[in-house]
């Protein structure tokens, strides 16, 4: 029986699991760490950054979030990048 492992991928031919411990793993856990927010997610309530869709990313709080949910990297750069109509975050970091 097949299971459904996160995280996960979707692509023109469907779901593919990522494989633990891969840049790419660690490059959707900072992602989805982005996109959640606070209180959402009931055994860690204090994951995730707050919506900036109305106000700006919080750096701080993102790199505490990092550092204390993903401890197997370490980030070396976070670059915020704010227009009008979007904002776009962009991250470096290392496998310890």
């Amino acid at each position: 029986m097949d299971t459904i492992k996160l995280p996960i991928e979707y692509d023109i031919n469907g779901f593919r699991h990522i494989t633990d411990g891969t840049d790419e793993f660690y490059k959707q856990l900072l992602s989805i760490s982005s996109r959640t927010e606070p209180g959402v997610q009931p055994i860690f309530p204090e994951f995730g950054v707050a919506d900036p869709t109305f106000n700006s990313n919080d750096r701080g709080k993102f790199l505490i979030m990092a550092s204390r949910y993903v401890p197997e990297i370490r980030l070396l750069g976070l670059d915020i990048n704010q227009s009008d109509s979007s904002q776009l975050v962009t991250f470096t970091f290392t496998r310890r």
